[in-house]
């Protein structure tokens, strides 16, 4: 198939430029032709809480092996005009339209509503999320711009195809599991790791990835003295850019008397970094308010890191309770300070580690580009017209 896979990519930084990069590999591997239709502008400034949108060096070799046209600017309507002609022009068999925030949703939606070609089912949209985060009352309006010319959509957990369903159930969806975030390579010698970076800790917790309120740092801190109250020789990495105000977190550790034992990076962790952070880490704690699925999670299992999660959203699909980490019904400083002390007992991290390398085969991006090339040409040869 020709394919225009439409979203962030190589420079862009972030989980789901990382995934468009990922995908275009694959799909490319798999005998699929590939342009990658990026952003000349993704977010205005003012819209930005991060520092810098762009990855820092060579993305973790990303430069040397992606290719993408930075063709959209997200708030300009003449633009979007010119790139819908553009792609329709191309002739591709199918647009993929990455989906994570109704933002992009009049963007996204003329040039596919441009680029459509009459009879054809040729406009799909791969979801990472659908319901945002922070509620918005336009959110609606902008989503259902989009939506009304989607063909059929990809979900990457059954929490988002069923809030597709539930909003738009004439729209064809399959569910296709998140796969891993293979890029940042394999695991590293845990001891030579910390002696790299400082930490002398016997037990090392992480919390990864940019730091907005609905993730549950919050709750994590406030379970971190009733932590080091069980186990004094415990540390907590907290790494990653704080969207949020930091302030109110730095009080929390202070207020906590856990200075000692919680290290703050404010910063994005560059991909051939990220390696270094995992290894040295024993579980990764994620306990999140709200989620539909984690970019995180997947990170950790790439490195075999058990993790405790909330059980909201379809974490719980993807984090096995008592196999590859621990599911919590509540997130009580209790209860993930329960989750933490069973994770250091016995053989246990060990156990879901090698469960992880188990249950991970299922997250391979191969599966992932067969069933997604296989749902488009069932849709495209049996699938109703939109």
């Amino acid at each position: 198939m020709k394919i225009a896979l439409i979203g962030p990519a190589f420079p862009y930084r972030g989980g789901i430029a990382h995934h468009t990069n990922m995908l275009s590999q694959y799909l490319r591997r798999h005998g699929h032709t590939v342009d990658v239709i990026s952003f000349a502008r993704q977010y205005p400034k003012l819209l930005y809480p991060g520092r810098h949108q762009d990855e820092l060096g060579d993305g973790g070799g990303f430069a040397g092996t992606v290719t993408s046209e930075r063709l959209i600017d997200s708030i300009n309507p003449f633009n979007w005009i010119r790139v819908g002609r553009l792609l329709r022009r191309r002739g591709y068999d199918v647009h993929v339209f990455r989906f994570w925030l109704p933002f992009f949703g009049p963007a996204f939606g003329t040039i596919a509503r441009l680029a459509h070609r009459k009879g054809r089912k040729d406009v799909a949209i791969l979801l990472d999320n659908f319901i945002p985060h922070e509620s918005n009352p336009a959110n609606v309006l902008l989503t259902n711009y989009l939506f009304r010319y989607c063909n059929f959509a990809i979900a990457q957990s059954t929490t988002v195809q069923n809030q597709l369903t539930t909003q738009f159930p004439a729209i064809p969806s399959v569910m296709l599991p998140h796969p891993m975030y293979e890029n940042f390579g394999a695991r590293l010698p845990q001891a030579a790791t910390r002696a790299r970076l400082g930490i002398t800790a016997s037990k090392v917790l992480l919390f990864f990835g940019f730091v907005r309120a609905y993730k549950g740092l919050d709750r994590l801190l406030d379970a971190m003295p009733e932590i080091v109250r069980r186990m004094p020789d415990v540390h907590l990495l907290v790494v990653g850019e704080f969207f949020d105000d930091p302030a109110p977190y730095m009080e929390q550790i202070r207020r906590g008397g856990v200075e000692a034992h919680v290290t703050v990076v404010n910063r994005y962790v560059a991909n051939d970094e990220v390696a270094d952070w995992f290894s040295a880490s024993d579980a990764v704690v994620l306990p999140y308010h709200s989620a539909t699925n984690s970019g995180i999670a997947q990170i950790a299992y790439n490195f075999a890191t058990p993790v405790v999660v909330t059980d909201v959203g379809s974490l719980g699909e993807v984090i096995l309770d008592g196999r590859t980490g621990f599911v919590l019904k509540q997130a009580t400083p209790v209860a993930i300070a329960d989750a933490v002390q069973k994770l250091y007992e016995g053989d246990t991290l060990q156990r879901f580690a090698a469960n992880i390398e188990i249950e991970r085969v299922k997250y391979g991006w191969d599966a992932f580009v067969e069933g997604m090339g296989t749902f488009i040409m069932r849709m495209q040869e049996h699938g109703a017209p939109r």
